[in-house]
């Protein structure tokens, strides 16, 4: 096993539980363990940095993280932008335009900033650049609104199944078709001078799969889904029992 001198973590579901902010105290010793090892510990998160920064502060990270599915990396500790990728004003008002019709939030700035569709409408005619297109819109525009985003080069989308508070709704976030945890990972190997074969990837979704490609040692949580864990080298506990701090202790900090 090559010698760990980047570890690429996911975090809702591998260093925390799902909804959660605080890590355990195994998790967080383990953080602490990692960077004070002198390793590279970077995290990929599909949300931007002004949701994710108190969060990040309570962690414990200290250098560079991947936000915006991919479309950004940012430092840690004061959000500078170091790297991007995003969507230009063109692209993000046209998938605005898509979007607006079906949903009931959208957020298309270049800074988090989640509103009401006639909000939205009035800031169009000074839309600029942005990371992602990101909205909660209604389940019966799914199909309508899969075939607009066709029609718009080069684009990427995820989508999600809403939160219990919106029922009936879909989560959909647009980026740029090389926003993603790959290339972002591509770029920050510039920063910490770590290849390929000295990356660990450790992660609970499928989300996570372009994390795991972009690894020499694959990491699934417990709890991950099945189509991460076939793609793994190695399976941990999960979230629950701290499989995050196990992994370090075996494959990073144990050498």
């Amino acid at each position: 096993m090559s010698e760990v001198k980047l570890v690429l973590t996911d975090i809702d579901g591998t260093l925390v539980k799902h909804g959660q902010y605080d890590p355990t105290e195994a998790v967080a010793q383990a953080i602490d363990d990692v960077q004070d090892s002198g390793v590279e510990l970077t995290a990929a998160t599909g949300r931007p940095y002004e949701m994710m920064e108190p969060l990040f502060e309570r962690l414990g990270f200290r250098d560079l993280a991947i936000f915006d599915a991919g479309a950004s990396i940012r430092k840690v500790q004061g959000g500078e932008l170091v790297w991007s990728n995003w969507l230009d004003a063109d692209r993000t008002r046209q998938v605005a335009e898509v979007l607006l019709p079906h949903c009931v939030t959208i957020d298309f700035y270049p800074v988090f900033k989640q509103v009401s569709p006639d909000e939205a409408k009035d800031d169009l005619k000074d839309i600029v650049a942005a990371p992602y297109v990101f909205a909660f819109a209604h389940e019966d525009s799914r199909e309508s609104v899969i075939e607009a985003l066709h029609e718009i080069p080069n684009l990427s989308y995820h989508i999600g199944v809403g939160v219990e508070a919106l029922p009936g709704m879909y989560d959909i976030q647009i980026t740029d078709e090389r926003s993603d945890k790959y290339h972002a990972v591509n770029a920050l190997r510039e920063y910490v001078h770590s290849d390929k074969s000295a990356t660990l990837a450790i992660g609970d979704s499928t989300n996570d799969l372009p994390l795991f490609q972009n690894a020499g040692i694959k990491v699934a949580m417990g709890n991950a889904m099945e189509p991460l864990k076939v793609q793994a080298d190695h399976i941990v506990s999960d979230v629950a029992q701290d499989g995050f701090a196990e992994a370090m202790q075996r494959f990073v900090l144990e050498r």
